[in-house]
């Protein structure tokens, strides 16, 4: 008897069910948007040798390359320009995720955001050498580190919603409560959009401590 007890336990251990199965593909999805966001930033980086000012300022209301916002304005309008940036990009995924084909199209934005911090830290060491190096170091990268993450969750989390709401078309019956699995999708984007507060938070924060360094 010991020995059933025991074999149950051990496959129970190490032999995933069916919501293990369900959990790792998750992780791999999630992966998949993390690898996104790399690979969209070291194209950004080699891309942004070739940036000028004229075409940065016209991308920062998506990817906030202002400098001289980060280094000169008072620290609410730079909380504010941040999380404005970045509650487009997490509306943009959201509203994906409410669509039969976003899918398809959410690892777009991985992609999108991790080539305009790519395009910023080839435009700052293109420009201004290892002063630009250092600016990304200390006033841009824990933001952007932290909404990169909150990225790659937001288009997990996307992802598998839409999946699931295309699957209903083509299942007979559906096992879990639509309703449930709409409440956990608006909850888990809920938590990734104060994340993402809190990384304007941290942009703001190294903003303070250290933009008075830079003289751009």
């Amino acid at each position: 008897m010991k020995k059933i007890i025991f074999a149950g336990h051990m496959k129970h251990k190490f032999l995933p069910d069916s919501t293990g199965k369900r959990d790792l593909k998750k992780n791999i999805v999630l992966l998949l948007f993390i690898a996104a966001v790399i690979l969209g930033a070291a194209a950004g980086a080699l891309g942004g040798k070739y940036a000028d000012a004229e075409l940065m300022k016209s991308l920062d209301i998506v990817f906030l390359t202002n400098f001289q916002l980060r280094s000169k304005a008072g620290m609410l309008s730079v909380f504010t320009a941040s999380f404005a940036a970045n509650f487009i990009v997490l509306l943009t995924i959201f509203l994906l995720g409410l669509t039969l084909w976003g899918e398809l199209c959410v690892i777009l934005i991985p992609l999108i955001k991790g080539y305009g911090y790519g395009l910023t830290i080839g435009y700052l060491y293109s420009t201004y050498g290892m002063m630009g190096i250092f600016y990304n170091l200390l006033i841009i990268l824990p933001g952007a580190f932290l909404f990169s993450v909150v990225v790659a969750a937001a288009a997990k989390e996307s992802f598998v919603n839409s999946v699931r709401l295309l699957a209903m078309f083509f299942k007979k019956a559906v096992s879990d409560d639509p309703r449930v699995q709409m409440k956990h999708y608006l909850l888990s984007m809920l938590w990734l959009l104060f994340l993402a507060a809190l990384s304007s938070a941290a942009d703001m924060l190294f903003s303070l401590m250290f933009s008075w360094i830079f003289g751009f």
